[in-house]
């Protein structure tokens, strides 16, 4: 799914925002980003408060810094996006590439941006605060009217549902108390600007996801998962199930898995579902 920032901006004298302030003039106006949706509840768009970081670079590729635009901060505002401080195309003729991405933080390498989800994400902010948007505009011309920058999810989200199996009747299995973890995840990343890539890193620790009501959500790295290692751990009235299975969380990709638990057997029948249409059926079982 993506969102798209429209960033407009008039023909500009020649200027390094980076290197130098800008003067006064009539003639020369700052970049300003538009959006025509202000909510972010669905994943499709963003909500007032939200801040983005811009890159502008006349070169062949982002460097670690010291680029045209250097992390600039954006905030939405009343429907309205608004640089800190104002920035300016180089020249009226020379086309520039853009980058963008969110939430804004402070980053000494665009190449190697060290970012890490919420390990608890139980609370919708800290699911919120988990995700990670990034999107390029390549030669962007000056005076060609709205510059578009398409954003879109590049980190993993799973969405685990959970239903009765044998010997639960569906009331049972709705009133009993259930916890659910994933386990043996990363959640440690860098992520480079330049490519929009994430390289998982540093030691597997445990996310516990957030219940919408329907089902358990996590934003998680890209990243594979040994077969031997338990992917989900999870209880059903102080019962405990662990499932180990080999499992590969692409990025940019949305992931559904629906556990049905078998009161008889004390195990888990899984069957897995990719966002992307995936033929394949994966099953497991849980001990």
């Amino acid at each position: 799914m993506k969102k798209t920032l429209l960033i407009t901006a008039a023909i500009l004298s020649a200027l390094a925002c980076t290197k130098q302030e800008p003067t006064a003039s009539t003639d020369r106006l700052p970049i300003e980003l538009a959006l025509s949706v202000q909510t972010k509840a669905t994943d499709a768009a963003y909500e007032n408060g939200d801040n983005v970081g811009i890159y502008v670079s006349y070169e062949s590729a982002l460097a670690a810094s010291s680029n045209y635009v250097d992390n600039k901060k954006f905030t939405l505002t009343s429907g309205i996006w608004t640089a800190d401080t104002e920035i300016y195309w180089k020249d009226k003729d020379t086309p520039a590439d853009f980058y963008c991405y969110y939430p804004y933080g402070a980053i000494a390498d665009a190449t190697a941006y060290s970012f890490s989800v919420k390990s608890d994400q139980s609370a919708i902010e800290n699911y919120k605060a988990s995700d990670f948007l990034w999107g390029k505009r390549s030669g962007a011309a000056p005076g060609s009217g709205a510059v578009a920058i398409s954003t879109s999810h590049i980190l993993s989200n799973i969405l685990i549902y959970l239903k009765p199996g044998d010997g639960f009747t569906d009331s049972e299995f709705a009133a009993a108390a259930k916890t659910v973890k994933l386990g043996n995840v990363k959640t440690s990343a860098n992520i480079n600007l330049n490519a929009g890539s994430v390289t998982a890193k540093g030691d597997a620790s445990v996310i516990t996801p957030y219940w919408t009501g329907e089902c358990y959500r996590a934003v998680v790295i890209p990243q594979a998962v040994a077969a031997d290692a338990n992917l989900i751990i999870l209880t059903v009235d102080g019962v405990s199930y662990t499932l180990a299975r080999e499992f590969t969380f692409a990025a940019k990709t949305q992931h559904k898995i629906t556990v049905s638990v078998n009161k008889s057997t004390s195990g888990l029948n899984i069957s897995i579902e990719s966002w992307q249409i995936d033929d394949t059926e994966y099953t497991g079982d849980a001990n």
